[in-house]
């Protein structure tokens, strides 16, 4: 074959086009792929070009499909940087008040412990008072038979209201309805009993004193109405019963200590002494 070609008898023809449906029919499947190159007799060649593709065969309109885009909303205001920095602190305003009154409550709170911890453990020291006057119970313990439902400190919302951090000032006994409540001294003290409506929510409240103890408040909160004993007392004595008066989740004894006009940790001997009525210890 090369020597036709090198004499002039076969010539190389270089060709893209795609032989028309009609011939392809008449061809074999060889033929129906695009051409590159072939050998053909140089006597036949005019006769074996291909016919010209007609203009009509080719497409007239090419249409491109393209994905929508999306175009930005121009009537919609853009808001400022001052806007935008508004909005924040307006957000975050209460947040942050919310957050100094807290920690003001909290860091009080510490301080107040922290003042406590001292007085009690200076009054140690130098015999005015005892360990026992720092032990006061906790959520879970068992005093007289009842369980401590919740214990003395800032809650971290109210009950019933819902308020954060609130403080309670007293120790909560899961005692019922009708439980009596006993006059706390020593053995043969005299103490001198109050009752009194609490219109913040603790209901029926009894206050008493004793001798033994000047400067100190016990104080009982959700009492019965019935069967307050007001006045002189002996230590050891009924003079009221648990109720749930006032505002709360449900019956309970709530036992509280002042002293010196403020609420400090009830010691749990003292509240033990208010529920079974034995006389504390000299």
């Amino acid at each position: 074959m090369l020597e036709k070609i090198g004499r002039g008898e076969l010539s190389i023809i270089e060709s893209d086009a795609v032989l028309p449906s009609s011939s392809a029919t008449h061809l074999p499947k060889s033929f129906h792929s695009p051409v590159r190159a072939a050998a053909i007799p140089s006597d036949s060649q005019p006769n074996l070009r291909p016919p010209a593709i007609q203009a009509s065969a080719m497409p007239q309109h090419i249409h491109i499909h393209t994905p929508p885009s999306v175009s930005p909303n121009l009537d919609q205001p853009i808001e400022d940087d001052d806007d935008i920095k508004f909005s924040i602190s307006d957000i975050s305003l209460p947040r942050l008040i919310m957050t100094a009154v807290c920690a003001a409550v909290i860091i009080g709170s510490l301080l107040y412990i922290a003042d406590r911890i001292i007085s009690i453990t200076t009054g140690v020291i130098t015999g005015q008072e005892s360990i026992e006057d720092i032990i006061t119970p906790i959520t879970g313990d068992i005093v007289a038979g009842y369980t401590v439902s919740d214990e003395y400190g800032i809650r971290p919302f109210h009950p019933v209201t819902g308020e954060p951090n609130v403080p309670h000032n007293g120790v909560d006994l899961a005692a019922p309805v009708g439980t009596p409540i006993y006059a706390v001294g020593k053995a043969g003290d005299k103490t001198t009993v109050k009752c009194w409506w609490d219109e913040d929510g603790g209901g029926w409240v009894v206050n008493q004193t004793a001798e033994s103890y000047p400067g100190y408040v016990f104080q009982s909160l959700h009492m019965s109405e019935n069967g307050c004993k007001e006045g002189e007392s002996a230590a050891g004595e009924v003079i009221a019963y648990s109720g749930n008066s006032g505002l709360g989740t449900g019956e309970h004894y709530d036992f509280r200590v002042k002293i010196n006009g403020e609420y400090v940790p009830p010691a749990t001997k003292y509240l033990e002494s208010a529920i079974t009525g034995q006389p504390l210890k000299e």
